[in-house]
Order: structure tokens, then sequence, then C-alpha cells
């Protein structure tokens, strides 16, 4: 009875302190992240059908997919700017309309080029808006639980592989890729009404960034002369729209060392990360299964994701010993062992359970960056941040993610794509303690 009152006590302690507009944001945050991954992960498990379909190679309808989920990071760098600008609700509610009515324009596409450009366009960019705005509200909403609430708003993406994924080989199954995108579309849409529950007070913009505007009205009315109050109007203009873009978009942040470090982190996570979501379903049926068997291996990575996301953010609060940095080191190693090990990986039980152990570890990195990240620059900046690694992050998914495809369609085997994969990982580490040393000898200033 004593473990059951802590526990009642805890669970109410996590809910006062991020209120009922926080576990809003993140419910909203939960949404995104299904919608995320049911649709990058969803077109993968298509990647075949759609090949057969317009009669293209692995590499093409891989880089689409890859194209779409960069669209996704490129979107980033515009989501705290329309946050300010109409609101939270106004956002996340428009981003599900964007998404489910993509979806479904995209089930009556008669080329590939077309569903690229409208998930491109529309889907890819409401879902990184609504994922960053929705983080963002999370970050002010909670203070000391806020890795348990970022954790439970990944859970989203969990549940994503053992329900979505099945959902979508089944309705492949009983109605083709067209009836698939059709119906996930529908479904999709439900992030519009995350987005209308949720609630922030009304932003304001500083007077001062209309301070320049001022000056110019002043001096204009002083009467120097018309070519006088020209130039110092346009001088004045330039002034204005550069410390616009440098409130908005947060330059300062180029000049940091750590900024570049988490970066580099999580651009070659993200990419490694990305490059399994698309092609591991291809991969195991390139190994001698059927394509049900590879959806239960998905099915075995969304458990052990669901189990990670309901432990991972009681286990970093409550072991204080470990740091945010240490656990982000394990759940980046992890991945670095399991793209190693893949290719080695050739009967039914030991792809299912290194799928769970993959799951479980590569959650730690999906909530520990955003924590990383309101350690080293604060909360407040974290929209920023995400914002601007996107960006980077989207370049890097176009110019590479082909890559695998191409080597699949060179060489008939994914064994040298998954070893790469593995080495590029381990990148990170090296990256990861170079920040820690930063972090030791001159904590960040921003």
């Amino acid at each position: 009875m004593e473990r059951i009152s802590k526990g009642v006590a805890w669970i109410a302690k996590a809910f006062k302190d991020g209120g009922r507009n926080g576990w809003l944001a993140v419910m909203g945050l939960f949404s995104t992240w299904m919608v995320w991954v049911g649709l990058i992960k969803g077109l993968a498990v298509m990647l075949p059908t759609l090949q057969e379909q317009f009669n293209a190679s692995t590499w093409l309808v891989g880089w689409m997919i890859a194209i779409i989920d960069a669209s996704i990071e490129f979107s980033g760098i515009c989501a705290s700017p329309l946050r300010n600008k109409f609101g939270l609700r106004a956002v996340v509610t428009v981003s599900g309309v964007l998404v489910g009515g993509s979806l479904i324009a995209s089930s009556f596409a008669s080329s590939l080029y077309q569903i690229a450009i409208l998930l491109t366009l529309f889907a890819g960019q409401a879902i990184g808006v609504s994922s960053i705005v929705t983080r963002q509200a999370i970050s002010h909403h909670f203070s000391e639980s806020l890795t348990m609430a970022l954790s439970l708003g990944g859970l989203g993406s969990s549940l994503a592989y053992i329900t979505i994924i099945p959902l979508t080989q089944f309705l492949m199954d009983v109605y083709g890729w067209r009836g698939t995108m059709l119906l996930t579309g529908g479904a999709y849409s439900h992030l519009a009404v995350c987005g209308a529950l949720m609630k922030e007070p009304a932003t304001t913009r500083s007077n001062d960034e209309y301070a320049a505007v001022a000056v110019v009205e002043e001096t204009a009315a002083t009467g120097e002369g018309e070519a006088a109050a020209s130039n110092s109007r346009c001088c004045s203009c330039q002034n204005s729209v550069s410390s616009f873009i440098s409130k908005t978009l947060k330059i300062k942040l180029l000049s940091s060392a750590p900024f570049w470090l988490i970066v580099f982190m999580m651009n070659i996570w993200m990419m490694m990360y990305t490059a399994w979501l698309i092609y591991f379903v291809p991969n195991t049926i390139s190994k001698g299964f059927l394509l049900k068997e590879a959806s239960t291996f998905v099915v075995s990575y969304g458990v052990g994701r669901i189990i990670a996301s309901v432990t991972i953010g009681p286990l970093v609060q409550h072991i204080t010993a470990i740091s945010s940095t240490a656990w982000l080191g394990i759940g980046l190693l992890s991945s670095c062992i399991y793209y190693l090990a893949d290719p080695w990986l050739l009967s039914y039980w030991p792809i299912t359970v290194s799928a769970f152990v993959f799951g479980y570890f590569n959650s730690i990195p999906l909530v520990l960056f955003d924590v990383v990240i309101i350690e080293t620059f604060g909360a407040d900046l974290l929209g920023s941040v995400l914002g601007l690694i996107g960006i980077v992050a989207g370049v890097c998914r176009i110019l590479s993610l082909y890559f695998p495809g191409l080597i699949y369609d060179i060489l008939g085997s994914y064994t040298l794509a998954f070893t790469l994969m593995g080495g590029v990982q381990c990148l990170d580490l090296v990256a990861l303690l170079l920040l820690v040393w930063l972090q030791r000898r001159r904590p960040s200033s921003l």
C-alpha cells in the first residue's frame, strides 16, 4: 500500500508540474510522433509495391521517402516564428488538416513524382512545424518532470510501430496502396483535433524590433531634406530586417561550438535512423523473409520503444548519478552496435530480439537530445536550435539516403550499407566526448 500511495503521489506531482495545458501539449507531441513515424515507415512498407507500380528503382523510391522526411526537418526553421505569429492551437490544427489532405490527394496520384511533391510540400512541412512547437510548449510547461513528459510524448512513435505499421500492411493487402493512403490520411487528420484542444496565452512581439522604424519617422519629421531622410530610411529598414532575422532565427547560435557538436550528433543519429526506417523492411526481405515476417520484426521494435517510453523518463529522473550526456552516450553506442551486428542476423529470433533491444535503447537519444539542448541553451532556444538543426539534417538526408538503396541495386545486398551505417554512427560518440569536455572546460554562455 505504501508503494502504491507513493506512486499515486508521484503521478499527481508530475501532473501538477505540467498542468492541464502541459499535458495537452504532450498529447499533441504524442500524435505528431505517431503521424511522423506512421507516414515514413508506412511508405517504407509500401516501397516494394510502389517500386512495382511505377516501375522504379529501389534507390529512387527510397530517395523519395528520404526527401519527404527531409522536408519535415526543413520546416523546423519556421516553427517558432509561426507559433509566435498565430499561436500553438492554430499551427497544430492547420498542420493536422494539411497532413490528412495531402495523403488523401496522394491516393489519386498517377506518378511517383506527384506523391513526392504533395507529401513534401504539405505533409512534411506540417509534421515538422507541429513537432517543434509541441516540444517547445512542453519545455515551458514542465520543469521537474520534463524528461518524463518528452518520453511519454515520444510514446506515439512507439505505438505507431505496433499499430499503424501492421494496419498499413493489412490495408495494403485489402485495399491496395491507393486505398491505404486514403484511409491513413483520414486517420492522421486527427492531429487537427489535438491542436484544437491546445491553449496558449497570446504572445506579443517586443517594440524593440520597431525602434529603428521610429527613428526613421523622427528623422523625416525634422526636415533635414528628402535625400537624407531617404538614405536614413533605407539604412534603418535594412537594420530592422537584419535585426528581425537575427532575433527570429537566433543566428548567434551559429558561433557556438556546443551548437555545432549537437548539430553533428543529431544529424548523424537521425540520418542513420531514417535510413533504418526506410530500408529495414527491404533488408529483411532480401534475407529471405516474407513481408508479414518483416512487419513482425517492426512490431518487436515498437514494443521495445513502448517499454522505453514508459521507463526512460523515471530512470533518468531518479538515477541522478548518471548525467543526461551519459544516458545519451548509452543510446548512441547501442545504435552503433546494432547497425554493425545487423548483417550477421539471419534467422527469425535473433532479428526479433535485436529489434526489441534496438527499439528500447534507440528511444534514449529521441528524448535525451532535447534534454541536452535545454540544459545547454535553455528552454527558450529549444525551437530555434531544432529549427537550425533541421536545415542541416534535411540537406544531408537528401544528399545521402538514396545511397543504401543504390548499394543494394549494385551489390544485391544491404550488408555493406548497414556496416557503413554502424561506422558512421560511431562518430557520434567522439562528438559527445568533445561536448562533455567543452561543457566542463567552459559552460555555454547562451
